[in-house]
């Protein structure tokens, strides 16, 4: 039986064209990414981790840095490669082909929600081991409890992962990824858990 991860980035990959007509003028984040953005030194070098089509890699450029896409899915990759210029890398989240200490940042919006805890943990882990010291993560998961499949949107399953705050600023402490800016934001269809952290 294929794994979750799987389904998940088959459902990506069958929906990208979809995806990115949905998303393309979504406001949201316009602030995280600002936030993000003076953060970390201009023209330095960024990781959109689950990137999609690759929206955000685009907004993270608009500010000076340096930014690539990265996901699993080369469905969503190949989506946002005429509308979204920029580098782009199919990869999991859990083993990510970087060198050590080598960016200065890591925007990871809406991208780790669907790994199960012991895969987030090992993308934490990932993401300390390649961000520079005191490098910057940016996070947003969905606020619950649990996991559970859900189709209604695309009409094909995704799989997701959902924290609590304590929970998740437990992980990325664990992580040695230290939250210096926190909100709780909500929308239509969720409750959005955001931070932004510096590794120690």
């Amino acid at each position: 039986m294929p794994s979750r991860s799987k389904i998940t980035t088959d459902t990506y990959d069958s929906v990208a064209a979809e995806y990115l007509d949905n998303t393309r003028d979504f406001a949201r984040g316009l602030e995280w990414v600002k936030r993000f953005a003076d953060a970390v030194p201009s023209g330095s070098l960024v990781a959109d981790l689950g990137s999609g089509p690759g929206r955000d890699t685009a907004r993270l450029l608009s500010h000076g840095i340096s930014a690539f896409c990265l996901d699993l899915s080369l469905g969503m990759l190949n989506a946002g490669r005429v509308e979204y210029p920029a580098a782009r890398v199919q990869s999991s989240l859990v083993s990510l082909p970087i060198r050590s200490s080598s960016i200065a940042g890591a925007w990871a919006n809406a991208s780790l929600l669907h790994l199960s805890p012991p895969d987030f943990r090992a993308a934490l882990r990932e993401i300390h081991r390649v961000l520079v010291p005191s490098g910057h993560l940016h996070i947003t998961v969905k606020r619950g409890e649990g996991s559970e499949w859900e189709t209604a949107q695309y009409g094909r399953p995704r799989w997701f992962q959902y924290w609590s705050g304590t929970e998740l600023d437990r992980e990325l402490n664990r992580a040695a990824l230290v939250p210096v800016f926190s909100s709780e934001e909500r929308t239509t269809s969720a409750s959005w858990l955001v931070r932004l952290c510096r590794a120690v």
